[in-house]
């Protein structure tokens, strides 16, 4: 990883959540390891969400780390069940950044 995102603004999950869910919120992902196609599990991707004031977060781990999801599962668990994305677009190319993912009420995993 590299400096430029620590600098960024983080949030927690639960804080990440409440912010996408928010009126005028998106969510971003970038790619930081390209899948292989020869690998099962192959991939990193980071989580942002852009609050409506254009202010970019990114998601982190109770210990303040980046949180790297790295399976398809983990991919669709967050983005589906977590977030309840309203559609999912995955970059597949290192540096790229998937945009304008919004949010929607409910899903499997409300917030409190």
């Amino acid at each position: 990883m590299n400096t430029k995102r620590r600098a960024l603004p983080v949030l927690l999950e639960r804080d990440f959540r409440k912010l996408a869910a928010s009126e005028g919120a998106t969510v971003e992902i970038e790619c930081v390891s390209a899948p292989n196609p020869d690998e099962r599990f192959s991939g990193e991707w980071l989580f942002y969400v852009v609050s409506p004031t254009g202010e970019r977060f990114l998601l982190v781990t109770a210990l303040a780390r980046e949180r790297i999801v790295n399976s398809p599962i983990g991919m669709f668990g967050l983005a589906f069940g977590k977030l309840n994305l309203d559609h999912l677009d995955v970059p597949a190319v290192v540096g790229a950044v998937c945009t304008g993912m919004r949010s929607r009420p409910g899903g499997s995993d409300p917030l409190e």
